[in-house]
């Protein structure tokens, strides 16, 4: 029995592992040749969509991913709400709020498509503990008869693929300093592309050497 409970916990822990999303990002710097390359430690944080739960969603995981390394953020839907505002009221709104949260940068994450794509899942085997032979059988029969296998055939599924562009801003010229291009992939849920795209496009931000340490 603790046998079968035993594999049952490690499926599950496989299950997890395969609904993560894969994210991939890659960036540019947009600061000149030879001039110096700004290091943020506060971020003022703005996903534009347009469901304010999405954006938020985004922007908390980003908050995760920039605290552990130390970094401070600042929220813009905590800080603005996600009441629709006309394109000027809006810049105004963040300008204000950007100012007086301190933060010496400005992240803008938007959408800019969606893409939907088959995908193959290669077929799995999948072994079920079943009740052991005697071991004085010899480990021949015990490990034939302790495991089962479960054949699953591949197949093709609907996967469909997020490609989100991230600015950054340097607050003291209002200049854009650093952009990533980043793909999300089938993510299953809405936590979950968000987790993965915070992680990724946070830590390409820190290999490329603009979070301050």
């Amino acid at each position: 029995m603790q046998m079968v409970q035993r594999a049952f916990v490690f499926c599950a822990v496989l299950l997890l592992a395969a609904c993560a999303t894969t994210t991939e990002t890659q960036s540019t710097w947009q600061t000149k040749t030879g001039e110096p390359r700004p290091a943020f430690g506060h971020i003022f944080v703005i996903v534009l969509s347009e469901s304010a739960v999405t954006s938020a969603a985004v922007e908390q995981q980003v908050k995760k991913s920039l605290a552990k390394r130390s970094v401070e953020a600042t929220l813009a839907s905590a800080e603005l709400g996600g009441e629709s505002q006309q394109a000027e009221q809006y810049r105004a709104h963040v300008e204000a709020a950007v100012k007086e949260s301190g933060a010496d940068g400005v992240m803008v994450v938007s959408l800019l498509k969606v893409e939907e794509r088959d995908e193959y899942v290669p077929p799995q085997v999948d072994y079920m503990p079943m009740t052991s032979a005697p071991m004085y059988l010899g480990y021949g029969p015990y490990v034939g008869y302790s495991y089962s296998a479960v054949y699953q055939p591949g197949y093709y599924q609907n996967a469909t693929d997020y490609y989100l562009q991230t600015q950054l801003y340097n607050v003291a010229n209002k200049k854009p300093v650093w952009q990533a291009q980043s793909r999300s992939m089938n993510p299953y849920s809405l936590n979950a592309g968000a987790e993965g795209y915070a992680k990724s496009v946070v830590g390409q931000l820190d290999r490329d050497g603009a979070l301050k340490r």
